[in-house]
Order: structure tokens, then sequence, then C-alpha cells
């Protein structure tokens, strides 16, 4: 069973205070005091891009061929009625009921009335639906998820469909502080690079959330602090920016062994 009704809505009207705590974070005295808030042995994120990825020749359309086979293996899905991000934000852009997918044997002890179970399929189409108005998926470990759905922490992981203007965790790469940064990781062979196409314009240096872009001798340079959340190859106007997979590596398999170090989805093996 999830955490009482009144925990959510008080949790819904302190929401703002989410970014007074990413700020005072982000300040070197408070930041201390505030580290394990943004404990990153709790919490870890992974953004998986809307983008065409290139490994060698080859062309991969992302998030599916990732997102696919988690949601096939999990032992149980189950899909929340709304996006907390967006309630909390009062969001006007993005669908309010558009909630993230959570797997493995955690999933089914979230309480009826946040959602509902699912199948594979059901699950597929909820995230294309979800990409298809424009949000992107990022898999997130959140002991703070676990702690309000009452649910195992490890044995669950949520794929949530994000968008810039109120996903908590893309305001704590903009806002937060550096231990913040800690918590989102890249996802496994992925490498963001500039191409001969790059006029240095400047557009890449100002959507990056994290500062990792960089102007030098007239070209676009990304640093090893990118997230590859893919933000810069969407907003450059010459197309100059690309995302590319490691030439063969299994990055499915790779970014499975990656959440496998934390918690799993599968068997449900894992002690709460």
């Amino acid at each position: 069973m999830s955490r009482p009704r009144f925990v959510f809505d008080l949790l819904l009207k302190l929401w703002p205070l989410g970014r007074v705590l990413n700020r005072l974070g982000s300040r070197r005295l408070l930041g201390r005091l505030l580290r394990p808030c943004f404990d990153a042995e709790g919490n870890e994120a992974i953004i998986i891009p809307v983008q065409e990825a290139v490994r060698g020749t080859e062309s991969v359309v992302l998030p599916f061929p990732l997102l696919a086979p988690l949601i096939d293996a999990a032992s149980n899905r189950f899909i929340l009625s709304h996006c907390l991000c967006r309630q909390g934000e009062g969001c006007e852009t993005y669908p309010r009921d558009i909630g993230c997918i959570f797997l493995g044997d955690g999933a089914a002890e979230i309480a009826p009335e946040r959602g509902h179970a699912a199948g594979t399929a059901e699950a597929l189409a909820h995230a294309r639906r979800a990409v298809d108005v424009g949000l992107v998926p990022m898999i997130v470990h959140s002991s703070f998820d676990a702690w309000l759905l009452d649910i195992p922490y490890r044995r669950t992981v949520a794929i949530c469909f994000c968008c810039d203007c109120c996903c908590s965790v893309r305001q704590g790469l903009r806002l937060g502080p550096a231990a913040f940064w800690e918590t989102v990781v890249r996802l496994p062979g992925l490498t963001v690079t500039t191409g001969p196409e790059c006029t240095g314009c400047g557009t890449c240096v100002g959507v990056c959330p994290v500062g990792a872009i960089s102007l030098d001798q007239g070209r676009a340079c990304v640093g090893e602090q990118c997230k590859g959340c893919g933000r810069c190859a969407s907003a450059c106007p010459q197309g100059a920016i690309r995302l590319q997979l490691a030439e063969g590596l299994d990055v499915p398999q790779r970014l499975t062994e990656r959440i496998a170090r934390r918690t799993e989805i599968g068997t449900g093996t894992e002690k709460r």
C-alpha cells in the first residue's frame, strides 16, 4: 500500500520548495549539509534521448530498442495515472495523465488508486504515447519514489516521461548542486559529437542543462560532464551535433547490467 492520500496532497502543495532546495544546495556551505538529499547511492537516473543514434553505418531510432527489452523482461509493470512532477508544477504544456511506468516485483505492490497494472503491449503503447507528445524517457531508481509508494527499493525501477519545464531531475541539473549531477549518468556507450556543419552559433551552449558545451575557435565542444540528454542535438539549427552508440557494443545489455547493479526487476530476488 502507498502512503495516505494526505501525504500526496501535502507533497503537491510543497512542490515549489523543491526549486528552493536545489538553489540552496548549489551554495557551498549549505550544499554540504544538504548533500545527503542528493545521495548517488540512493538515486540514479539515465536519460534515454529520443534521437537517431548512429553505430558505425547503422542508425538506431531511440528510445524503443532500449525500453522494449526492459519492459518485456520485467516481472510486473504498473502505470501511474498521473505524473507527480507535472501535477506539482501545474503543467499546461504536456499531459499530466502520462505517468511513470514502474517495473519489477515492487510494481505489483503499488496501491491501485495510484494507477493500474499493465501488460507489455499496454506499457509500450503508453511509452509511445509519451514520446509522441514530446516527452523524454528517463530510467530512474529513486529511494524517495520507493518510500512514497511504499514499495521495495531493491525490486523496482521506473521509466519516467519528462518535460524540461517540470521534471524534478532536469530542474536539479539546471539549478542544483554538483552532487545532484552525480545521480544522473550517461547512457552506456553513448557519445555526443560535433560535425563539420557547426557554425559556432552557441545555441547548444544555451540549452545544455549542465554547462557541458563550450565554444572553442568557433566550434562547439562537448565536455565529459555531458549527460547525453540530446537537447543540444534537437536544438542545433545546423544538425551538427550527433548522438553515437559505440560500434560493436550491446547497449541494451550494458543498460540492463547497469540497472541490475542497483535493483532486480525480473525475478525479484533482492531484499527490500
